[in-house]
């Protein structure tokens, strides 16, 4: 047992401890050590060896830390991803209210007259707002050397008056791909099925809703995107980026971004071009009461070429 002078120094060593850490001598004593920590010894150690066990995190502190970290980036990422998209989106379609633009100019200096809305080979007459690449890559154009899709727009019709080849393609497209955006046949193309086709500008009744430019796939050997006239029916493959849609410009040189709703539009779109092109002789491909192809189509030809379901 100890003796009664030992009982009296134990209890006033508790009693100055107690009153120590009432007055913040735990802090005092952390700092200090944190001073010593970074104090080095002669032979390149820490001088307080006690002090790293004061200062460094748990493994529990660290796992903490890591999953606060993981679940704001599950937060965060996907409105990023977002974001990311809006922008890409808004340079697509400033680089069709661009062609739009260039396309109203070339009009205005030949006297309201279109550019060709297909693309033809060199030495055709017709030639085009692009052309097709140079044999023998005239319907495979991603085949080709980029310099030779380069070509294709360089002398093109519209070139001269949008003399920037970055506007011709999306920026989400392949590096192979020189060229994602293609006029429509209405535009002074082909008579798809009859359709009605203008060739002036003067002519276009309602301008600020008949589409001229499209972001098509990059596979579309003619660089004129175009849908069936005379039937509900797709007749290329349904383009889709940034998002369940497509962006177009309009005759008035506006552009926008055109939402799929329908479930089976966003489907087709899906689809890689080659798989799309095997499709256009099958029913899937029919489809009366999708209200997609019908807006489309009004947009496209101006009016529908058949009475709707």
């Amino acid at each position: 047992m100890p003796c009664e002078k030992c009982k009296i120094s134990i209890a006033l060593f508790y009693t100055q401890k107690a009153k120590y850490w009432q007055d913040g001598g735990l802090h005092k004593m952390n700092r200090q050590r944190h001073f010593n920590l970074l104090a080095v010894g002669a032979e390149g150690e820490p001088a307080d060896k006690s002090a790293i066990l004061l200062t460094a995190f748990t493994l529990i502190e660290l796992l903490v830390v890591i999953a606060v970290i993981a679940v704001l980036m599950a937060i965060l990422m996907p409105s990023l991803n977002r974001a990311r998209e809006a922008g890409k989106r808004a340079v697509c379609l400033n680089n069709t209210k661009g062609l739009a633009y260039g396309w109203t100019m070339y009009c205005g200096d030949n006297d309201g007259r279109l550019p060709n809305g297909q693309a033809h080979e060199v030495g055709n007459e017709r030639l085009g707002w692009v052309l097709r690449a140079a044999a023998p890559y005239q319907a495979t154009p991603l085949d080709a050397p980029v310099a030779v899709q380069l070509d294709a727009i360089r002398n093109g019709q519209l070139f001269p008056y949008v003399p920037n080849v970055k506007a011709y393609r999306c920026p989400v497209a392949k590096k192979s791909e020189m060229r994602t955006y293609s006029c429509i046949h209405a535009m002074n193309g082909y008579a798809v099925e009859g359709g009605p086709v203008i060739t002036n500008i003067n002519t276009i009744k309602f301008p600020a809703m008949r589409i001229v430019f499209v972001d098509d796939y990059g596979e579309d050997w003619d660089a004129a995107w175009t849908v069936c006239y005379i039937q509900p029916r797709w007749w290329n493959p349904v383009p889709m980026r940034h998002g369940p849609g497509t962006v177009v410009s309009y005759a008035d040189a506006h552009s926008d971004w055109w939402n799929w709703k329908d479930p089976r539009t966003v489907e087709l779109s899906k689809l890689s071009w080659q798989e799309a092109e095997a499709l256009r002789a099958s029913s899937q491909v029919e489809q009366p009461d999708n209200q997609d192809l019908r807006d489309i189509q009004k947009a496209y030809w101006g009016k529908l070429g058949y009475n709707p379901r």
